[in-house]
Formats: structure tokens, sequence, C-alpha cells
């Protein structure tokens, strides 16, 4: 039986995903995660992130995790420290 999910789960599932990305790229606080290294790990681990790509970005600026860059996105302090569990 197929998963069907919200599309608040995709996009929550999406956001998670693309956190795991930055962790296993070993981006720095500061760092940007190009967009030419992101869509091969997202095609791997989230075959269906094209769907809710924008609006997990989004969710991500939103949360000030990432700030978009010209050719991908940037990790902030904030994401940094979140995904390190650094945000007490």
């Amino acid at each position: 039986m197929p998963e069907l999910h919200s599309e608040a789960d995709n996009i929550e599932n999406l956001t998670q995903c693309i956190i795991a990305a930055f962790k296993a790229m070993q981006v720095p606080e500061g760092g940007t995660l190009s967009y030419q290294q992101l869509y091969p790990y997202l095609q791997e681990h989230y075959p269906k992130y094209k769907d809710v790509q924008k609006e997990a970005e989004h969710h991500l600026t939103k949360e000030g995790f990432v700030n978009p860059a010209p050719d991908g996105l940037m990790l902030t302090q904030v994401g940094y420290d979140f995904m390190y569990g650094k945000n007490d």
C-alpha cells in the first residue's frame, strides 16, 4: 500500500532532508550547499522533492536556518546550531 502524505508532511519531511544534506556534506556555518550538490542528495533520499521544494526552502528561510544564495542555500548560525543540537 503506498504511503499517503499531506503537503504539509511532505514539506516537513523535505526540510528535514535538506538539513540532513547540510550535515552529511559537513557544510560549515555560513557555508553554501550548492544546488548541484543538493539535488542528487534529494533525488536519492526524497525523490518527490520537486513537489514541495520551494515551500520547504521558504520554511527553512522563515525559521532562519538558511538564506538563499545565488547557487544554493547558505547555512545560518541558527541552522548550524539546530543541526548540532545547540539550540538551547
